[in-house]
């Protein structure tokens, strides 16, 4: 029986449209041994035949775990003490459903107990830290170390669950997956532990990709990068798709590569002025093109908002003598939001605090809250209280219904303080005596009842207890979503007790 054809070789010839390659005489040959076809159909309808049976073959390999070693019959034995029935118990309850947001706050207290989740507990949690691998690896981390020994064994038995190993063989499930954003997700992974193999890997591959998967691929090069990976990304600003360019053009200016950021220092200083206002072109064609090997700009997206997206924010401060406060307060929501992408990209700590400080103090108008939220979730708590402590000291009704630090504070995943829980909890009390309280800003501020459930601080229960007290008599939503804040801050509360 003559071989199967090879699947990404059967993608790439149905998916190339003008460019389509002719049907290979084998994948006929193929097909007619298998009598999976009509001897009579058209080359199109032999290809999607061939595609349709590689598909579910493929589908049928088995999957390699990737661990480097041999997996043991039976995991270690625990070296922590066993978890307090208390503890196992509100696991439990939070691994089966009831209260799935406080998950992060249970691990932490597992951690600093230096105790384990238990071993019945194991198949919910792995799933929930292998879904965390590419968004948030130090917090899957977190997951699989309080998984215990059995935990970490369990997850050398599972194909999605080795990536969470650190001695996970990234290679062959690398070269063994097919799917461009699956590779980029096992290269981000990998490049975590061995960043010179991870850019290898690619290397190797890079050539026989097309340029919308070069694109795809290149967002795996995004973690670890160094001096090291400089020259290789030089090399990879050559092709035709803009698309590519840019995105190598952001790798090279996340890894401070010396040329990039003076090249980009220079298109910057041109379209800048001293007092921080942007001109949108550049005014020389020699630098147009200079731009132009970069990648350009994408439309709708302009000038000004690119170099807001990609450069360090450091570098506007010093190529306008303006402090980074200064510089932001000119800058229309749009380029204040590209600079706050920028921030998140870069993650300078100091920027990172100066930046939430800006948005927490001055309260841009028209700023996106989402964007927002990913700035303040990378403040540490202690950075978070002071400034919250800071802003209740200066404007006692900060928190408004709409206003931005209120829906940033809501955007944080750690609890508050005291003040801050009681601040925002008299605010969306008062919120439901409002008389000006429509349809809309109903489902608003329900929704944000929502959201400050599991960050409220549980020392405040006895004075909680006394202001819902009327708030859960009533017969709608907010009735029970304040009976649902008493019983969570409970449950935490139990939860903390040794």
């Amino acid at each position: 029986m003559p071989a199967p054809p090879q699947y990404t070789d059967l993608l790439r010839a149905l998916t190339l449209g003008t460019a389509r390659r002719e049907l290979a005489p084998q994948i006929g040959e193929w097909l007619d041994s298998l009598a999976a076809i009509d001897p009579t159909a058209d080359q199109a309808e032999q290809l999607l035949a061939a595609l349709g049976l590689t598909e579910r073959l493929h589908r049928l390999q088995p999957r390699p775990t990737g661990a480097t070693k041999t997996p043991h019959p039976t995991p270690a034995a625990e070296t922590r003490t066993p978890p307090s029935p208390r503890l196992a118990r509100g696991l439990q309850l939070i691994l089966e459903g009831t209260y799935p947001d406080l998950l992060d706050e249970a691990i932490d207290l597992v951690l600093a107990r230096q105790t384990y989740v238990p071993s019945t507990l194991l198949p919910a949690l792995h799933p929930r830290a292998a879904a965390l691998l590419n968004d948030d690896y130090p917090r899957a981390q977190r997951y699989l170390e309080a998984s215990g020994e059995r935990g970490k064994w369990l997850a050398g038995q599972h194909p999605d669950w080795a990536l969470l190993l650190p001695d996970y063989d990234y290679a062959p499930a690398y070269h063994h997956e097919t799917q461009p954003a699956r590779k980029a997700s096992i290269l981000a992974n990998w490049r975590r532990v061995d960043p010179a193999a991870a850019r290898e890997a690619l290397a190797g591959t890079w050539p026989g990709q097309n340029a919308r998967n070069q694109e795809v691929l290149l967002a795996g090069l995004r973690v670890g990068l160094s001096a090291a990976d400089w020259s290789w990304l030089r090399d990879a600003l050559t092709p035709k798709r803009k698309g590519v360019r840019r995105a190598v053009t952001e790798l090279l200016l996340l890894a401070r590569e010396p040329t990039a950021l003076a090249d980009f220092a220079l298109l910057a200083s041109v379209i800048v002025t001293e007092r921080g206002a942007l001109n949108l072109s550049l005014p020389t064609d020699e630098l147009k093109d200079l731009f132009a090997t970069y990648g350009g700009t994408k439309a709708p997206e302009a000038l000004p908002h690119r170099l807001l997206r990609i450069l360090p924010p450091r570098s506007w401060s010093e190529l306008t003598a303006l402090p980074l406060p200064a510089f932001w307060l000119g800058r229309t929501p749009l380029e204040l939001r590209d600079a706050a992408r920028a921030i998140v990209s870069f993650r300078d700590p100091d920027t990172v605090r100066e930046f939430a400080r800006f948005l927490v103090l001055e309260q841009p108008a028209g700023f996106p809250t989402e964007v927002g939220g990913e700035v303040i979730r990378l403040l540490p708590r202690a950075d978070f209280d002071a400034l919250y402590e800071e802003l209740l000291s200066k404007f006692p009704n900060a928190l408004q219904l709409r206003s931005l630090p209120r829906l940033l504070a809501l955007s944080r995943d750690t609890p508050w303080s005291e003040r801050l829980s009681k601040a925002m909890l008299l605010q969306l009390i008062d919120g439901l005596h409002s008389r000006q309280l429509d349809y809309s800003a109903q489902r608003e501020l329900a929704q944000q009842w929502k959201w400050a459930i599991p960050l409220v601080d549980t020392a405040i229960f006895p004075w909680l207890r006394q202001q819902l007290h009327a708030t859960t008599e009533r017969y709608d939503a907010f009735g029970k979503l304040a009976t649902e804040m008493l019983q969570t801050t409970a449950f935490r509360r139990e939860l903390q007790r040794e």
